[in-house]
């Protein structure tokens, strides 16, 4: 049985519902709405023919007269929207705006519970239920910059914080509930770099060492299991978690591999429980690639087929395919197991793009290979130094030695 979802979808698409039609319905039951709470008579001057009846105000009434009756009407619901919109706060707002987007479908399922988990961290009860009407630029300046001090914000975290911003204010702007740009307001707003908590990130976080690759994969081939094959794929490709979850063998062709698709996550409505997904599409436009293979991988992937020679997805354990949270699980397992720092799965994707930088890959099959629309981004988020101080010293005392 299709859901409701699928049943609107189609109908749009085949005609069945004109959306001038519905939106104009629900212009007519908004304006009726506004004038069935009006509770103020509505009468003809005798003399005149004007038209008239009394607005609230906070404090008594006001008399408002028009030349029509139609145009009478149309004052008292303009007076009526413009209080509600009056009334409405920053989450009442958000919330608009973000089940917008959802049923826009211009963010997914998991998009919209990330941001629905930084707005609850950061806008605390006192800014969320404050009148976005009465909001002024001098609030939002002595928000943001409280906010960065109490969370102790880095970039990364107030750049998440600032897309909420953007998104409520941009939102609210376009509805006429606030004259603020918040564009304008962002670009102009001086923000010293030592208002932002820096992080020092060590090395040996951040990727896996030159002497601890190949305890990894020695460790990977001894315990070959269906998911710790996985992540020997991961170390062989640089395939995010989500890509590697969402495989096919059909994804295999000759010495490569179709990257077409990923697994995403979401909080399911109703029952609150993470659901697992997989949509055919890959993370980004560039994600979508086809991955040259070393014959190294060719020989994992015999391995994997050798374990689950007949699943639909390319690593199933028991009928059920392997989710994100397998592969994290099976890191830890094998960090703990080889006695190194704890490292993720993104931790190996970024060792196979500091590899290839390495070796001095060409930076667009780098590219390619990465799922990355422009080299800088591996060169500024996945080249670490991964060697150990023995090698460094070592090529210090290469390149100095005269």
């Amino acid at each position: 049985m299709k859901n409701n979802d699928e049943i609107l979808r189609y109908a749009l698409e085949s005609g069945m519902i004109d959306l001038c039609s519905v939106q104009q319905a629900m212009e007519k039951k908004e304006r009726e709405n506004y004038l069935a709470q009006h509770k103020y008579d509505i009468w003809q001057g005798s003399n005149n023919g004007k038209w008239y009846t009394y607005l609230p105000e906070k404090e008594g009434r006001k008399l408002v007269k028009r030349t029509t009756e139609a145009k009478i009407h149309d004052a008292i619901v303009e007076h009526y929207k413009l209080q509600k919109e009056e009334e409405l706060t920053i989450d009442s707002v958000f919330w608009s705006w973000i089940n917008q987007k959802l049923e826009n479908r211009e963010i997914s399922r998991g998009t919209f519970d990330r941001y629905s988990n930084d707005y609850k961290r950061f806008f605390n009860k006192e800014i969320a239920s404050r009148k976005i009407a009465s909001v002024t630029e001098d609030d939002l300046e002595a928000f943001i910059r409280q906010t960065i001090i109490g969370y102790e914000l880095t970039h990364k975290a107030y750049s998440n914080f600032r897309t909420l911003m953007l998104g409520i204010f941009k939102f609210a702007k376009k509805k006429k509930y606030t004259a603020i740009s918040i564009s304008t307001f962002i670009q102009d707003l001086a923000l010293p770099k030592n208002i932002f908590t820096k992080v020092i990130r060590k090395k040996e976080d951040q990727i896996y060492l030159e002497n601890e690759i190949p305890k990894a994969v020695e460790y990977l081939n001894s315990n070959p299991t269906i998911v710790n094959l996985g992540l020997l794929l991961a170390f062989q490709t640089g395939l995010r978690c989500g890509e590697l979850a969402a495989l096919k063998p059909t994804d295999i062709v000759g010495k490569a591999i179709h990257v077409q698709r990923q697994e995403i996550k979401y909080k399911d409505e109703v029952t609150q429980k993470i659901v697992h997904e997989i949509k055919d599409y890959p993370k980004t436009e560039d994600g979508s690639r086809y991955v040259i293979i070393t014959d190294n991988a060719l020989e994992t992937l015999k391995m994997i087929k050798t374990l689950n020679p007949n699943g639909e997805f390319l690593f199933e354990l028991n009928g059920s395919r392997l989710k994100y949270y397998n592969y994290n699980n099976a890191v830890t397992h094998m960090c703990k197991a080889l006695n190194i720092t704890q490292k993720s799965m993104h931790k190996i994707r970024r060792t196979y793009g500091t590899t290839l930088l390495d070796e001095r890959v060409d930076e667009i099959l780098i590219m390619q290979q990465m799922g990355h629309r422009n080299i800088s981004t591996t060169q500024q988020f996945y080249h670490f130094s991964n060697k150990i101080r023995e090698t460094n010293e070592a090529q210090i005392e290469k390149a100095l030695s005269f």
